[in-house]
This record gives C-alpha cells, sequence and structure tokens, in this order.
C-alpha cells in the first residue's frame, strides 16, 4: 500500500499539467486549466498564519462575491479548475541611529563611522507589497491538484534596496490526508519556523535560518490518533539560494548534485483551529540539511594568490518548536548548529572565510512569546542571535550579530492592518586594525501601513 501509494503520487506530479490540458480540451467550452484557492498573506508574513480561502464548488463559474481583503475569485470555463487572486499594498517608514544592510529592511548593521560621523538613516518604501494566486485542479490519482505563487516588488534579492519582482515561491502540488508531493520554488524544509517581525528579512543572519529555493518535496502525514500526529518531510533542493546574495567577486554555484533536507515534526494534543489555521497546542520538529557548493573566484577578484576554486561542504542540524495552547498566547523558537550554512541565511549569512576559503562552523537561534489583547490587537516580543565561530573569520568579516525586538500589531479590519516594531540590534566584526570596521548598535524604528484586497 505504501509503495503503490508513492508510485502514484510522483506519477500524478508529473502528469499535473498535461491531465488538466485533457480535462479542460474536453469541457464544452475548450477553455483553459486555470483555478481557485490563494493564500491570502497575513500578519508580519508569518508562514504559519498564511489563510487559504476556497471558492464554493456551486459558485465556481458564478461572478466572484467581492469582500475586502479576501482577493478576487476568477471564473474558469473549466468548473474543476478555480483561481483565487489576491494583492496587497505593504508600506514601511523605518528610522535607524546606525546604517542598516540593506536599507529599509536590515539584516544587519554596516560598521560604524571610524571618524565619529552620524550614520542615521530613514527610509519609506513599499518593497513589501505583493501579487499572488492560489489555483486548484481536479483530482488526479486520488490526490488535490494545485499550485501556489507569490511575488513581492522588492528586487530579485532582498540585498538590495530596488524596486522590482521577487518570486518569493511558485510551486505545484499533490496532496491527500496522507501524501504530499510539490515541486518548485519553496520554503526549506530544513528549520522552517520564523519570527513574527515587520520585515520580509525575517531576521535573517540573527539566529533565523532557513530560506527559499527550487526542490522536489514529499511529505507523509501519520494523524491517525487524535492528540498526536506525525509529519515526516524529506527533500532534494537547489543548493544556492537566490533570496538572500553575496560574495562579490565569486561564482557561487551547486557542484552538480543537490542538497539532501529532512525534517521530523511531533504534534501533541487535539488539532484545533486558531485564527485560520489547523494546529496542535505543541509542536517540535527536527530537521537537517546536507550538501555542497563550489566558490569560483573571477579573474579580477582579490586576493589573487588564493585557488581558484574551493568546494565549501555544507551540514546543519536544526530544531524548531511551536507552542500555542489557545488562541490568546504563545510561543516559538528555533535552534541550529551547523557549517557552511550562509545559503540557509546562518553564519550570518557567511559560509566561508574570505581569506582561506575554509568552511565557517555557526550556531544560533531565536525565541519569540506573543499575546493577544484582543481579536484585533496583538503583541509579539523576542531575540535571536547568530554567532560564528571567531577563530573561522577572516579580518572585516562579522563575527555576531544579534536583535532584541517588540512589535504591536492592530487588525484594524481584515483588509487593513497597522504594525509598529522597535528593535535593538547588534552588529560585532573581525577587526584588523586600530579603528577600523568598528562594531555597531542601534535602535530601529519601524511603522507599517498593509492594505490587503
Amino acid at each position: 500500500m505504501l509503495n503503490r501509494a508513492v508510485v502514484a503520487g510522483l506519477a500524478a506530479l508529473f502528469a499535473l499539467l498535461s491531465a488538466n490540458q485533457a480535462i479542460c480540451q474536453t469541457t464544452e467550452d475548450g477553455g483553459d486549466d486555470m483555478g481557485e484557492t490563494p493564500p491570502a498573506a497575513e500578519v508580519l508574513m508569518s508562514e504559519s498564519e498564511l489563510e487559504r480561502v476556497v471558492v464554493d464548488d456551486e459558485c465556481a463559474t458564478c461572478a466572484p462575491e467581492v469582500k475586502p481583503g479576501d482577493g478576487i475569485s476568477v471564473a474558469l470555463l473549466n468548473p474543476a479548475n478555480r483561481l483565487k487572486l489576491h494583492a496587497g499594498l505593504d508600506t514601511l517608514m523605518v528610522f535607524s541611529t546606525s546604517r542598516p544592510f540593506p536599507s529599509g529592511m536590515p539584516l544587519f548593521l554596516l560598521p560604524e563611522s571610524p571618524f565619529g560621523l552620524d550614520t542615521n538613516t530613514f527610509d519609506a518604501h513599499a518593497r513589501q507589497s505583493y501579487v499572488g494566486a492560489l489555483f486548484s485542479g481536479p483530482e488526479l490519482a486520488g490526490f488535490q491538484t494545485g499550485a501556489q505563487l507569490l511575488t513581492f516588488f522588492q528586487n530579485d534579492n532582498l540585498s538590495t534596496d530596488d524596486y522590482g519582482l521577487l518570486v518569493y515561491y511558485a510551486y505545484g502540488e499533490l496532496k491527500n490526508d496522507d501524501w504530499r508531493f510539490a515541486a518548485g520554488l519553496q520554503q526549506d524544509v530544513f528549520n522552517p519556523v520564523s519570527p513574527t517581525i515587520v520585515y520580509l528579512t525575517k531576521m535573517y543572519g540573527s539566529g533565523n535560518t532557513g530560506s527559499y529555493r527550487g526542490q522536489l518535496r514529499v511529505e507523509r502525514f501519520l494523524q491517525s490518533r487524535e492528540d498526536f500526529g506525525l509529519t515526516l518531510t524529506g527533500a532534494l533542493s537547489e543548493p544556492i539560494s537566490t533570496l538572500v546574495t553575496g560574495s562579490a567577486g565569486r561564482i557561487e554555484e551547486d557542484k552538480c548534485w543537490p542538497n539532501i533536507e529532512g525534517r521530523t515534526e511531533v504534534g501533541f494534543g487535539p488539532l484545533q483551529a486558531i485564527r485560520g489555521s489547523q494546529v496542535r497546542p505543541l509542536e517540535i520538529g527536527l530537521s537537517g540539511v546536507v550538501g555542497q557548493t563550489r566558490t569560483t573566484r573571477t579573474l579580477l577578484a582579490p586576493p589573487a594568490a588564493l585557488p581558484p576554486r574551493a568546494v565549501i561542504d555544507t551540514w546543519g542540524l536544526g530544531a524548531d518548536v511551536e507552542w500555542q495552547p489557545n488562541e490568546w498566547y504563545g510561543a516559538r523558537g528555533e535552534f541550529y548548529t551547523g557549517q557552511a550554512l550562509g545559503e540557509y541565511n546562518g553564519g550570518i549569512t557567511q559560509s566561508f572565510n574570505s581569506g582561506t576559503l575554509a568552511e565557517i562552523h555557526s550556531t544560533g537561534g531565536f525565541g519569540e512569546v506573543f499575546g493577544y489583547l484582543t481579536d484585533e490587537v496583538h503583541i509579539h516580543v523576542g531575540y535571536g542571535i547568530d554567532n560564528p565561530r571567531a577563530g573561522d573569520l577572516a579580518p572585516t568579516q562579522i563575527r555576531r550579530n544579534q536583535t532584541y525586538f517588540m512589535n504591536w500589531v492592530w487588525d484594524v479590519s481584515k483588509a487593513v492592518q497597522l504594525g509598529l516594531e522597535v528593535d535593538y540590534r547588534q552588529t560585532d566584526y573581525t577587526q584588523f586594525a586600530p579603528n577600523a570596521f568598528l562594531d555597531s548598535d542601534a535602535v530601529v524604528v519601524a511603522t507599517r501601513f498593509l492594505w490587503k484586497f
């Protein structure tokens, strides 16, 4: 039975596009195979709070009833396919007492001025605004077919403060009560929990590991007991994540084989519906990743004495926990250790020593507690730290990055949300000369206006 389910799932995954086309061609109108459900990008970009709004089967071809914050249901010629579109205008105003990088969505702080000059900054932008879609197709071999897409108006990575298009995730899936098969750009299997903050950068490089990358994923759900659940996840993934980029002057690439990621999640207590999500009171995850990348020096990049190429061995172990006994309060956190985890936003996004090309070992994590004062007002408080091994670093590389944060969120309505966040950030550098690459600290204040439609 197990082998039959795996074979059916994989076969259905690769047959998804052709099957949808065949179904569309048999309809009376010969319509296209486009369809339903999107995730409504929820408060503060928390993945666990992304909400699905499903179109009624009886009204798949009816004129949609438009409600603020619900997105738009698109009527398709084939009633087996459904599509929902959603978007949001997300504006931030950010004041920092020291220069952050990148501007307006901080990952870390740049060094203090060696001359004692002011480096305080102000940014106002809407690069976190987004458009997305959620598609639902017909059943295929006992699996529900679907796909999701989310794109921000940020440049093609988070390391620049320019407008553009950043495809955050784009994947197709086949899913039933026991299995899920997915292929495309998705969130990492390794350490998938994130803190609730106003920035799209999610405290990457400050204790929160995990990113988004292309992968082929399989999940097995074992939820037979009412008070206990087990989920097993495995993936073959792209070694290079383009969400955050670095290593100027070098070419970063895979070594002709995928990374291997795995995770086991256990849940304790009965499933409960809390603010749009089905969760158990306590969920604990253990995950790991192993892989390799290759770094190659360009012709003009210093130092010329370095070997032109090196192979970087990556491994990581992670643990995450989410505790939410009721709808009013809870906590979440994550811990990791490993080496060369820059592509997973560990080691303050640094994978190797820039002077020797040796791998950097690092350890870090974050913790958050939150509470709802009312159904509309909630508070989140937390701390994160990323701590590479000092002996693995070259001069000028970052040796510690930490963030304390508190934010207040007011859900004015289903369509409008206001937020205020205050951070205290510290970034420490490996110094090589007096008064050079000085450590930096800052208070960062951000206000947020989000309008979903």
